[in-house]
Order: C-alpha cells, then sequence, then structure tokens
C-alpha cells in the first residue's frame, strides 16, 4: 500500500514566495547608486557647457541670416552687440540710418560672458555686412568668444568673406 506523502509546509515551497529578498533589493539598489553617482557630474558638465554653445550658435545663426539678407536685398547690414547688456541687435542701413531688422533684441545667457574682438580692436562691437555678403575691410576678421566661470569656451569668427566658424575648447 502506498502511503500519500504529507504536504509541504509552505514556508518551503518557493511557488507560494512573491517578491525580492531585502537584500536582493539592497544589492540592486546599491549599484544604482553606484551608476548615478558616476553619471550626473556628467549631466552637470554638459548642462555648464551647453549654455556657452547655444549661445554661440544663437549668435552664429542670426549672423547668417544677417549675411543671407545682405546678399537678397543688396543692402548693408550690421550686427551690433552689448556685452555689458549681453544682447545684440541685427540693423539694416535705410537711407543713410540704421533700422532694426528684424525689431528684436537677441541676448545670451547671464552665466555666459563674452570677449568680442572686431577688426582688431575690443572697443568696436559693430559688425558691418556688405551687399556682397562680404564684411567690410575695418570690422574683419570678427572674433567673439563666449566662457563660461568652468573655462568651457566657444569661439564664433568671422572672416572678411562672410565665412562663420565655431570652435570650442573645454575644460
Amino acid at each position: 500500500m502506498v502511503t500519500p506523502l504529507a504536504p509541504r509546509p509552505r514556508s518551503l515551497d518557493r511557488s507560494a514566495q512573491a517578491g525580492f529578498s531585502l537584500a536582493e533589493t539592497m544589492v540592486v539598489l546599491t549599484i544604482i547608486g553606484i551608476m548615478l553617482s558616476m553619471a550626473v557630474p556628467n549631466f552637470v558638465r554638459i548642462g555648464r557647457r551647453d549654455t556657452v554653445e547655444t549661445a554661440a550658435y544663437d549668435l552664429q545663426r542670426t549672423l547668417s541670416l544677417a549675411r543671407q539678407k545682405a546678399i537678397s536685398r543688396r543692402a548693408d547690414y550690421r550686427l551690433t552687440l552689448d556685452a555689458g547688456a549681453r544682447t545684440y541687435q541685427v540693423e539694416r542701413r535705410v537711407n543713410g540710418a540704421w533700422v532694426p531688422d528684424p525689431a528684436e533684441t537677441y541676448s545670451w545667457s547671464e552665466r555666459v560672458d563674452a570677449l568680442i574682438n572686431v577688426g582688431g580692436s575690443s572697443s568696436n562691437y559693430d559688425i558691418e555686412l556688405e551687399p556682397q555678403g562680404t564684411v567690410a575691410a575695418g570690422d574683419a576678421p570678427a572674433l567673439i568668444r563666449f566662457a563660461n566661470a568652468y573655462g568651457d569656451t566657444v569661439t564664433v569668427s568671422l572672416v572678411r568673406t562672410g565665412r562663420l566658424r565655431v570652435s570650442s575648447t573645454t575644460s
């Protein structure tokens, strides 16, 4: 005769247990914590550098648009920079006077400083674009260097032919 087996206690039956043990959970959380501690400084560094790059690429796009307008409308254009206010504006010459075109003032982050050198002078903040798309002889080359307090630097350079270039250095 066959004796029936006694049922197994529920505590020994793995299928009746649900979830993870405290030790397994702690190991996973420790691994996640270590990975985050390595990743967060990189995210912060990227955010700081991104602010400087944004300022430079916004200026590059604005200069490029002003150059395109100068060529298409056969008119003199200029970009006027104000380092103290951290702003710049595009203007078109109409009957000898400079008129905003568009009537908008652009700005860059207060966490970014700019060093401006136009035509070899650090006191000239106007870059004039001629109807052919070239930069006025006295305004070339134009170098606008954006930098933050952490040593990240992006330079926008504009040469006599109207060629724009953006270069960056990070620390």
